[in-house]
């Protein structure tokens, strides 16, 4: 039998209703990715009991099954695993009448009950993730690339040799698109004062690159009866919540002295795409409400100085002028052509 290449592998993601029972994924559930670090861990318990010169005989014990699923940024089908990271959903707006849609993602305070199945075929099997919490995703682009998101995922289990999603199943799976992928010099990026004035031109600056994280603090107990599993992760504890902006050039002491003065920010970064139909093309936006700076540099190095600039993305009692009905620490806009929310 020949070797697999990586090219072959593919991957799915359904979203499931019960915890620890596997969905098949079918069609539209495909989801172009990179390779992904997914990995089972079963902790060996070994017995160390006194008057063995050598331990004899050793136990399974609790399974851990995490790590990350990379991609590449896409206007189309990436709002399904970023929905069920961030827990909540508005119904999708239809712009005029023509295929385009406007969805926003909005951050839930918890994501209890949201979770998915991920297969991945690599053509001898399909390893497949009954239960999959997509714990956060972080989101980071460099000028002249493309943008890529990387889910952060605590899973159930892993298994090889499923009857749910197998290699005769997954030929029902296929993409909604292939298409479409974000580009950083797609992006505009907008920043000023938190208590100023709507976001406008003005307001443009121009990083190099960026990086946004997102993480929740969650966390599975393993309980009797369980087969050495974890139950669904829940709140452990406030989310990680960062941006990171660097400049190519250092050119003014301003993001140092607002940092320095405590200078709240707001912020809002938009890529758009290609044409979906008429006047309305397709789009990703992040927006963020209330930054706090927790650091601003310009380290010095032999080369051109550089300036990086780190938020903490807060949530706020009142919406800033231009973000109307934004108080958690960040929300995703999508214009794109789905008729439906990615949680349904």
């Amino acid at each position: 039998m020949p070797s697999v290449s990586g090219r072959e592998v593919r991957v799915a993601l359904k979203k499931a209703a019960v915890w620890g029972t596997a969905v098949a994924c079918g069609a539209g559930d495909g989801i172009l990715c990179l390779a992904d670090s997914m990995k089972k861990k079963i902790n060996s318990e070994v017995d160390n009991s006194l008057g063995l010169a050598f331990a004899e005989d050793r136990d399974q014990g609790n399974i851990v099954v995490e790590g990350g699923l990379p991609a590449y940024l896409r206007y189309d089908s990436h709002d399904r695993p970023i929905a069920l990271a961030m827990g909540s959903t508005q119904a999708p707006t239809q712009q005029g009448a023509t295929a385009a849609y406007v969805n926003s993602i909005l951050l839930a305070d918890n994501i209890d009950g949201l979770f998915a199945s991920l297969a991945i075929n690599k053509i001898i099997n399909v390893d497949e993730f009954p239960s999959d919490k997509i714990v956060g995703f972080t989101i980071k682009g460099v000028s002249g690339q493309v943008v890529m998101i990387e889910y952060i995922k605590i899973c159930n289990d892993k298994v090889v040799a499923s009857i749910v999603n197998n290699l005769t199943s997954f030929a029902n799976v296929t993409y909604l698109e292939k298409t479409n992928r974000v580009l950083f010099g797609q992006g505009v990026f907008r920043i000023n004062a938190q208590a100023g004035g709507a976001l406008a031109d003005g307001d443009i600056v121009t990083p190099s690159a960026f990086e946004f994280t997102f993480k929740r603090n969650l966390k599975g107990e393993y309980v009797a009866g369980s087969a050495n599993k974890i139950d669904e992760p829940t709140n452990e504890g406030v989310p990680e919540i960062k941006l990171k902006l660097t400049f190519a050039r250092y050119t003014a002491t301003t993001y140092i002295a607002d940092l320095f003065a405590d200078v709240k920010k707001k912020m809002d970064i938009t890529f758009t795409g290609a044409v979906i139909e008429g006047a309305y093309s397709r789009q990703f936006k992040l927006q963020f409400p209330n930054l706090a700076y927790s650091d601003a540099d310009a380290p010095t190095k032999e080369a051109k100085l550089d300036n990086v600039v780190e938020f903490d993305c807060l949530a706020t009692t009142a919406a800033p002028t231009g973000m109307a009905g934004i108080l958690k620490p960040f929300q995703v806009n999508l214009i794109n052509k789905r008729t439906t929310s990615p949680l349904a």
